[in-house]
């Protein structure tokens, strides 16, 4: 497969149920909330953390090391819209659900059975109004805690 960009390319959507982390349904893809028109270009952060854990003894001189654990925490840039301001409304502390990012179809495209998905149980903590600058929208920034172990290669069903 060629390389592609992300811009016009990845698609973001809020889910407040999903059945099967593994399976997200064309159903509850379409019931969800689509994001991807307020989310900067810049502005999907899915970093992930990692751990290792050291694994030497005392009779070796090389400090070995195994996997340990990992998470994240979702970060996404959004702009507020001065009529619906459909993305700040949504962003209420303590709200939890689903994150899911198509990174694969055009913009606004739905993903069909069989697409490849990410499925992050998330819950939203208090959207943060950046501060204002020249030359630039009006953004804010939500940060999701990830409650449990994504799915970052699930398959729609």
């Amino acid at each position: 497969m060629p390389a592609q960009v992300s811009e016009g390319r990845t698609n973001v959507y809020w889910a407040t149920a999903v059945a099967n982390k593994a399976a997200p349904t064309v159903a509850e893809i379409t019931a969800a909330v689509a994001l991807t028109t307020f989310i900067t270009k810049s502005g999907v952060q899915t970093p992930i953390t990692t751990n290792n854990v050291d694994s030497a003894m005392i009779s070796e001189t090389f400090d070995s090391q195994v996997t340990g654990s990992w998470g994240s925490e979702i970060e996404l840039t959004m702009k507020r819209d001065n009529t619906a301001d459909t993305a700040w409304n949504l962003c209420v502390y303590g709200t939890a659900g689903f994150l899911i990012i198509d990174r694969f179809r055009n913009s606004g495209t739905l993903p069909s059975v069989g697409n490849k998905v990410e499925v992050w149980p998330a819950q939203m903590h208090q959207p943060a109004v950046v501060p204002p600058a020249a030359n630039t929208l009006v953004t804010f920034v939500e940060k999701f805690a990830v409650t449990s172990q994504p799915n970052l290669s699930a398959t729609v069903a």
